[in-house]
């Protein structure tokens, strides 16, 4: 007898656990330091490693992507422990940020605190498939740090498109699926090899199939690469750990991504999207 199919609320809930864990294991080594956010900073502090990974580049072009930012209102979706909404308070918004992790927004709330704009960032418990808690056109723009590729996108992209106004810009960094041996990697070696695994079980990186969806939603999104995040990945490897192997790892990406055509092989990506009308 075929089993029958797996709800939508079984799936959140197996991410709304997987991250409060992910949230208790933040709230044990990150102190006020590391939670605080500053105006000028591109990365989360309790996350050291992410510069390595090119993360502050990517979140320098999705902050232009949506500027300006001052007085408007903006969605922070998936918004996890909350660098960015707070980083995007410091820059003026008003920001909602959600998450189906109640423990990274009990995070989020602090760090916005501890940062001068705990009275900006409003969260609420909510996942992206259902934004019921706002009106239709009621964002100036939405951002996101990794977690379309969490999401259902048939339903996350059209509650996305109806919370937003006309002509509203969203961007967010995601984790990207053209590579095929990086994809091979990522299926085989994380939790083996001494190599920790980082990732739920139920997301996966923005494939063929994602980008056509997004782009029927979203007529005219963009998928942009600012530099290439490939051969840096083997970093994970214990033998490769260590501030000599990181530097020569990233020099080959930078040669390799200097290659015309192969920055769309990188493991992350900014989705840059405008509501039409």
């Amino acid at each position: 007898m075929t089993p029958p199919p797996e709800t939508a609320e079984a799936r959140i809930a197996r991410e709304s656990e997987y991250w409060n864990e992910q949230a208790r294991r933040t709230e044990s080594h990150a102190g006020q330091a590391e939670l605080r956010v500053a105006i000028t900073d591109r990365h989360d502090h309790a996350m050291p490693w992410l510069p390595y990974l090119g993360v502050p580049v990517l979140v320098e072009r999705l902050l232009a992507e949506l500027q300006p930012l001052a007085g408007r209102r903006v969605l922070d979706l998936g918004c996890g422990t909350g660098f960015l909404s707070t980083l995007l308070a410091l820059h003026g918004a008003e920001v909602h940020a959600v998450d189906v992790s109640d423990g990274a927004l009990r995070i989020a709330a602090e760090r916005a605190r501890l940062s001068g704009v705990g009275d900006k960032v409003h969260v609420c418990c909510i996942p992206g498939e259902r934004l019921d808690a706002f009106e239709d056109g009621f964002f100036d723009a939405a951002a996101g740090s990794f977690v379309l590729h969490h999401a259902d996108l048939d339903d996350a992209l059209p509650e996305l498109k109806r919370v937003l106004k006309p002509g509203a810009p969203a961007a967010f960094i995601e984790t990207w699926g053209r590579n095929r041996p990086l994809m091979l990697a990522r299926a085989l070696v994380p939790g083996r090899a001494g190599v920790e695994k980082s990732s739920s079980d139920d997301e996966a990186p923005l494939g063929r199939a994602q980008e056509r969806s997004i782009e029927a939603h979203f007529p005219g999104a963009r998928f942009e690469f600012p530099e290439l995040l490939c051969v840096r990945m083997l970093g994970v490897l214990p033998f490769l750990k260590g501030p000599g192997a990181h530097r020569s790892l990233a020099a080959l990406d930078r040669w390799l991504g200097a290659i015309p055509g192969l920055r769309q092989y990188t493991y992350f990506a900014l989705v840059a999207l405008r509501r039409g009308g």
